[in-house]
């Protein structure tokens, strides 16, 4: 009576059948995880921000004995400060300035084996440059990232 046979075999039916072509969402095939660029752009800025501040603070706290090494942790601080909290503010399509960090980092780790006379000079300029500078490597980062997909 209208009863179909188990074994009988059921017919294929192909996607397009299923949903046509108008109604089927397109699939990437090779989908990109999603990152917060604009979060991790923030983030390391922020950082960049507390870093400049604190190379602008650190010849009084730590008692540097030169004055060149004190007006380069305040240049360089001062610098780093304004650039980061540009950014932070919202230049995100900016990398530029993030560029212009990462050379003051750079000068910041290696002016501290010639220009600082106390270790605690020599320490906070290495240790600061290698921060400065890898934090704005990752805020050029994000905004390549924004550059390359929507988010």
């Amino acid at each position: 009576m209208g009863v179909e046979e188990p074994e009988q075999e059921v017919q294929e039916v192909t996607p397009e059948e299923r949903a046509p072509e108008e109604v089927t969402v397109g699939v990437d095939p090779r989908p990109r995880p999603y990152r917060d660029w604009r979060g991790m752009l923030t983030a390391a800025s922020g950082l960049n921000l507390l870093a400049g501040v604190w190379l602008i603070v650190s010849p009084f706290v730590l008692d540097y004995e030169s004055g060149d090494a004190s007006w380069n942790a305040i240049a360089c601080g001062a610098l780093v400060a304004l650039l980061a909290w540009v950014r932070t503010l919202g230049a995100y399509g900016a990398a530029w300035m993030s560029w212009i960090v990462v050379v003051i980092g750079t000068w910041l780790f290696l002016s501290g084996f010639w220009l600082t006379d106390s270790s605690a000079a020599s320490w906070n300029s290495w240790l600061f440059g290698l921060i400065v500078a890898l934090t704005a490597l990752f805020s050029i980062d994000a905004t390549e990232e924004a550059r390359s997909g929507p988010g």
